[in-house]
């Protein structure tokens, strides 16, 4: 904790923040370590195109900037 906010607390509030924050740590180890032992499969990157994506046009679309028929 700060400084100020140790002006700021009482003992009582003090003490009850650090419980508090133990918690926290606490059950944050608890996560990484069962992680650890159980990887979950949904864990990882995500990647979204949206269907309108540049991504998803053809080499003449990017390069004309539009979807539109190329063939003519």
């Amino acid at each position: 904790m700060s400084k100020s906010s140790n002006k700021l607390l009482k003992k009582e509030q003090k003490e009850k923040l650090q419980k508090l924050i133990d918690d926290i740590l606490e059950l944050a180890d608890e996560v990484v370590k069962d992680y650890e032992n159980k990887p979950s499969e949904l864990s990882g990157s995500v990647i979204q195109v949206h269907e309108d994506s540049p991504y998803l046009a053809t080499k003449e679309e990017r390069l004309l900037g539009s979807k539109k028929d190329v063939s003519k």
